[in-house]
């Protein structure tokens, strides 16, 4: 598979409306179009407000890319609309409170999260860059938005997540899953465990 590496930077947050809480395509029988269905339907937020529609993809819509991917073992690919995800951190970044969905991996699943904007003062921020970070039942995670690459990551009870965006055939594409626990570094020597010493004295 073609593909591109993947770069970790801040966090993220999404939301969805009324739908199926699976994302899947419907084939209209009379035109032969496919529909696409939202993931996390089953969770409503305002639709008056700035939010994010996510669309499950196939995998297979990355084998378009041209450039080397770096993909872990499981995962799911998502599409969301480029004017949505302005607007919705636009609207972040002019500190502005959203509620979004996030589509995350089993078990945390689909998740409401409250956003705000996280970009500290006096911080050197490129310009055009939006830094956030989000709680859902205590849970933390934090995103970034950048040149249109959105990238976040999210700690669910110990359980950790990352999403990242991949472009694609001219497309962008965010993959989501959990971040695997990295391998022990076996250059590392181990240290010697040291016989423990016992005096004994006879006192005669």
């Amino acid at each position: 598979m073609k593909g591109i590496i993947l770069i970790s930077g801040l966090a993220i947050g999404m939301v969805s409306c009324a739908g199926s809480s699976k994302v899947t395509k419907v084939k209209q029988e009379q035109k032969g179009t496919e529909r696409r269905k939202l993931s996390c339907g089953d969770l409503h937020v305002d639709m008056n407000t700035p939010h994010l529609d996510w669309y499950e993809e196939n995998r297979s819509v990355l084998n378009r890319t041209d450039e080397v991917l770096v993909l872990p073992k499981d995962y799911k690919v998502y599409s969301v609309d480029s004017a949505q995800l302005s607007s919705f951190f636009s609207a972040i970044q002019g500190n502005s409170a959203v509620t979004t969905v996030l589509p995350l991996p089993a078990p945390a699943g689909c998740r409401l999260f409250a956003v705000k904007n996280d970009v500290k003062k006096d911080a050197a921020v490129p310009a055009g860059m939006t830094i956030a970070s989000g709680e859902s039942n205590g849970q933390k995670m934090t995103m970034s938005f950048y040149r249109n690459n959105l990238v976040a990551h999210i700690n669910w009870f110990d359980i950790k997540y990352e999403m990242v965006t991949v472009k694609a055939g001219g497309s962008s594409f965010i993959i989501v899953y959990e971040k695997a626990t990295p391998p022990p570094d076996t250059r590392k020597t181990q240290e010697e465990i040291k016989p423990e010493i016992i005096e004994l004295r006879y006192d005669k």
